[in-house]
């Protein structure tokens, strides 16, 4: 996949979700694939944690025995973060202002890992 198409994929997410703050495409080994993010934001650090919180989910899920995964959401009192698995090798972040339509953005991430599973 080239570097425009993963460009592509997330200035989707920012055109069709109001209010994204920053979005963008980790592995599942935790490192930056893409990435358009907001000043101050250190994508070494992202991507780490994007790929944290998506083991650390699925493995709750796991020994909860409720399935597998659609979407992790960490809400905080001034946004959201989603993350969402794309392919057995990539990740979806995304960081959303508090106001922003959750309903838009899972409809948007899923367009987008089905593009991302489809290319990979």
């Amino acid at each position: 996949m080239s570097e425009e198409q993963f460009q592509y994929i997330l200035q989707n997410i920012f055109d069709n979700i109001d209010g994204v703050r920053s979005a963008a495409i980790v592995s599942t080994e935790g490192l930056i694939v893409h990435s358009i993010l907001e000043e101050g934001i250190s994508e070494i650090k992202l991507a780490a944690m994007t790929a944290t919180i998506l083991s650390v989910a699925e493995r709750v899920l796991m020994e909860l025995k409720s399935g597998v995964l659609d979407v992790c959401i960490v809400q905080g009192d001034e946004g959201n973060f989603i993350v969402m698995e794309a392919g057995k090798e990539l990740i979806i972040a995304v960081c959303l202002n508090f106001d922003s339509r959750m309903d838009t953005a899972f409809i948007e991430m899923r367009k987008s890992s089905e593009q991302l599973k489809s290319i990979s």
